[in-house]
């Protein structure tokens, strides 16, 4: 019932999940730091249909 907890947690997952890739998949993080790709999160709010970005 608490919105703003479960967007918290919603968002720390997104972010873990981000830091996860980076820390297990050594041929991602090279290509990231090099440039070659970007690792980018994203929240799909249901209210309005919003989009909100994490790098």
């Amino acid at each position: 019932k608490n919105e703003k907890y479960v967007d918290a947690v919603a968002i720390s997952n997104v972010k873990n999940t981000m830091n996860e890739i980076r820390k297990n998949s050594q041929i991602i993080k090279k290509l990231e730091k090099e440039g070659k790709v970007k690792i980018v999160g994203s929240m799909y709010h249901l209210n309005g249909g919003k989009v909100e970005f994490f790098e």
